[in-house]
């Protein structure tokens, strides 16, 4: 849709609203309503209001009478009330879904593709090409992430789950640091300036974790069991988490007796032995200045962290994961939440210039100057426009992270040290909620070394393999 089509439609909205006296949109007397419903923290939601208020003028000023009817749900109950508005056939003209919820709501949303191809509010070459590779999907094979498939989200951003660390806690241990010869996570390797990068060895994590927990404290690592961390331990092996290379249809769970993703179980049980920590007040414990490391930080995250670190008075900064020889070699999944439109909006035959209004606004997030505002007000910590990328590695340009954090970010979402393609993004996780839940009975029985033998994990991995097919193939 070009802006001569929207100027189009603004001529035809006044006219019908000069014949008509009024629009009726469901909203009220004089405007159409767009509805939109998107997962926000409360500094997330205040800035959308913002945002979408602004927009509401914007269009005013092309002719185009439409209110923004924005909704926010937390993160705890923003699928249920997604799954009840669909139960209910009312569904928001517009709300959020990450890349692997393409396939959950793929009745209810439509192919964005011609809208993109015929726009001209975004030049989509200069954006991250992997930002909207995560939001192609084709309905007929049931793939995601093939370049020639369509786009059925405009993404807001691109992040990866990083390891966060507090520096003021940490420099308690700076004498044990230096007698164990490793650095500090953002000395050394870590720096901006240094000549050769690195980041720790998952042995040299494991004697952090230690010598932390013999020192001054008791409980001082969160190292959780969630998705991003057992899949960085496996691929810093050469693993993958499901072999996809046997065919489109089906994947295969490998063998947990051995190779990777073995090697990453006992990553995670040499960590409970070392005395890491792992429990629901991890969070409330990092941000309450008692924690070393916590393995949380995606960019949706650090607003949150800056204000707990200004209220707690400490520092805090964010590091690569550790790998198998400390190289950057692979540093986590992407991951990002992106604008869809929804089936109901395009059908609504009452008004059949909504749905260009709903594209309009959808994209409208990968502006210039929508981007720039996402990172005044720390929605996201870096543009999807690769015009931008020199200006977040460059000092001068520090206006809410600092570069070194910035960087570990950008090095990640550029693809710099490799990531996972967006084509294998799973069609649910149900499969690892199993290996998961067996992670998290192994934390909690503290005597990993004899919780898994070879006939558990056999077990384990058939039925991780049931629930994999059982989605896939359903």
């Amino acid at each position: 849709m070009k802006k001569t089509r929207l100027a189009a439609l603004a001529a035809a909205t006044v006219m019908a609203a000069t014949a008509a006296g009024a629009l009726a949109g469901c909203g009220g007397d004089s405007a159409h309503t767009i509805s939109v419903m998107l997962l926000c923290n409360s500094r997330e939601n205040k800035a959308y209001t913002d945002y979408f208020k602004d927009l509401e003028k914007e269009l005013a000023d092309e002719g185009l009478n439409y209110s923004i009817n924005f909704v926010y749900q937390k993160s705890a109950d923003y699928y249920g009330a997604l799954d009840a508005a669909i139960n209910r056939n009312n569904i928001p003209d517009i709300f959020y879904v990450r890349p692997n919820e393409l396939i959950k709501y793929k009745d209810h949303i439509v192919s964005l593709q011609s809208f993109a191809d015929e726009q001209d509010f975004v030049d989509l070459s200069g954006i991250q090409k992997a930002a909207l590779d995560m939001y192609r999907y084709n309905p007929t094979t049931g793939e995601l992430g093939n370049e020639a498939d369509d786009l059925y989200a405009f993404p807001k951003d691109l992040s990866t789950q990083q390891l966060g660390y507090n520096k003021t806690f940490l420099e308690r241990y700076r004498a044990e640091f230096a007698a164990a010869k490793i650095d500090l996570p953002w000395e050394g390797r870590f720096a901006p300036d240094a000549e050769e990068k690195g980041t720790y060895t998952w042995d040299e994590f494991i004697q952090i974790c230690q010598m932390i927990h013999d020192s001054k404290e008791t409980s001082q690592i969160q190292y959780a069991t969630d998705v991003p961390a057992i899949e960085v331990i496996v691929k810093s092996f050469g693993g993958e988490l499901i072999d996809l290379s046997n065919g489109k249809e089906n994947g295969t769970i490998p063998d947990l007796k051995t190779g990777a993703l073995k090697q990453a179980i006992d990553v995670e049980a040499k960590l409970i032995a070392a005395g890491a920590y792992h429990g629901e007040d991890g969070y409330a414990a990092f941000t309450g200045n008692k924690m070393g490391f916590y393995s949380l930080v995606g960019s949706w995250e650090i607003a949150e962290h800056n204000d707990y670190a200004k209220q707690q008075n400490y520092e805090w900064g964010v590091m690569p994961w550790p790998t198998k020889d400390g190289s950057l070699n692979w540093q986590g999944a992407i991951t990002s939440a992106g604008f869809v439109v929804s089936k109901n909006c395009v059908e609504d035959t009452a008004n059949p210039e909504k749905a260009e209004i709903a594209k309009r606004i959808a994209i409208n997030g990968l502006t210039s100057k929508s981007q720039n505002y996402f990172v005044r007000t720390a929605q996201i910590s870096l543009p999807l426009e690769t015009a931008k990328e020199a200006d977040y590695r460059d000092p001068a340009n520090d206006n809410i992270y600092s570069p070194s954090t910035r960087g570990v970010f950008l090095d990640v979402v550029t693809g710099a040290n490799g990531f996972r393609p967006a084509k294998y993004n799973t069609y649910n996780d149900l499969w690892l909620q199993e290996l998961e839940s067996e992670l998290t009975l192994m934390w909690n029985s503290k005597t990993p070394t004899t919780y898994f033998n070879d006939a558990s994990l056999d077990t384990l991995r058939e039925k991780m393999q049931k629930q994999y097919d059982e989605y896939k193939n359903r």
